[in-house]
């Protein structure tokens, strides 16, 4: 039985028997992996405090092609990303980044670059400023997509393809992104501020200015929409929504 030592993130946990835990992991080489942590909830467990969600760590595992679930051998602390704990807006962007990875790679493919993207999230969720959570959040769905190779059309009428704006324009999550309003059918509305704003974060670039409610609501609709369209697991948003009214 092979031996696989990977950095991992821990997304979740769940109870298994009287002491042990199933574990869900999201490795650097192969994506999202599920281990049993055997008598990890006993007091002198050899993995700690180590198995938290958000901690970043070296797994080392017996993997077995035929398993669903591997066994956990040792696990070790990188980053703990302590400081999202002390503040519970923190912790629910760091779930959202949680949910939003947990669907965006499949068993068993390459996700070094999605890895990378969610540590660099984990770390702006840790210690950049509160007004910009929501950009933080919305960057790494952005790149995450694209990196996953489902890239929302921003510029152009997917029907026309003529360039979309400069007014507000229909959002087609099941088109795969934004068409002018002489074809749009029962699309999303976006505002003007909400469609740049999306742009300049798909770039890699920081809006001038913190999201206004009216383009937090938009945008997030808009990734909801798109993230189910597409059968890209868990809604990023539901922990917000438990502190943002109207999320």
């Amino acid at each position: 039985m092979p031996i696989e030592r990977d950095e991992a993130i821990v997304l979740g946990r769940t109870r298994l028997g009287d002491s042990s835990l199933i574990v869900s992991l999201f490795t650097r080489r192969r994506g999202p992996v599920r281990v049993v942590a055997k008598a990890a909830r006993r007091a002198r467990s050899r993995f700690g405090g180590v198995l938290e969600p958000t901690n970043h760590v070296l797994a080392v595992y017996y993997r077995k092609e035929s398993r669903d679930l591997q066994t956990l051998s040792q696990c070790d602390l990188v980053t703990a990303f302590s400081a999202l704990r002390e503040s519970l807006l923190r912790l629910a962007y760091a779930y959202a980044i949680i949910d939003g990875l947990a669907g965006l790679k499949r068993e068993e493919t390459p996700a070094e670059a999605l890895f990378a993207l969610a540590l660099e999230a984990f770390a702006r969720a840790e210690n950049g400023p509160k007004e910009e959570l929501e950009d933080m959040l919305w960057r790494f769905l952005l790149a995450a997509l694209a990196d996953a190779g489902f890239r929302p059309e921003l510029e152009r009428c997917l029907r026309c393809g003529k360039p979309a704006g400069p007014g507000p324009v229909l959002f087609d999550a099941r088109a795969g992104g934004v068409v002018c309003g002489s074809h749009g059918e029962g699309g999303l509305i976006l505002s003007p501020g909400t469609l740049e704003r999306f742009r300049t974060l798909s770039r890699g670039g920081r809006p001038p200015a913190p999201t206004a409610p009216r383009e937090t609501g938009e945008g997030r609709e808009a990734l909801r929409r798109f993230l189910r369209e597409h059968g890209l697991g868990r809604d990023p948003f539901r922990a917000l929504g438990l502190l943002t009214p109207g999320s």
